[in-house]
């Protein structure tokens, strides 16, 4: 609990499947449950409008404390950050 409190939505997040959860194995839901910075971007078309949602990469603090067995979990941007600052 402690080290998934080091994210900045802590308070406000219900989701189920947290990168910074060491225990991520053994958590189970549906697609809706992912993190924010789990999600892939994603383009919807409505009424002729293009919205964009998910794809945010996780800031960097939060990110030094993603299991590396959860790095699989995280979205593209957040992983290549999180790649970056393993290095």
């Amino acid at each position: 609990m402690d080290n998934m409190k080091k994210c900045p939505r802590y308070d406000g997040c219900r989701k189920n499947f947290c990168p910074l959860d060491p225990d991520l194995h053994l958590r189970s839901g549906k697609k809706q449950d992912k993190c924010p910075f789990s999600r892939e971007t994603k383009k919807a078309n409505i009424n002729g409008r293009d919205f964009l949602s998910g794809g945010r990469a996780m800031p960097t603090v939060p990110l030094n404390f993603v299991p590396e067995s959860n790095s699989e979990s995280l979205n593209k941007p957040s992983k290549e950050l999180w790649q970056k600052i393993k290095k």
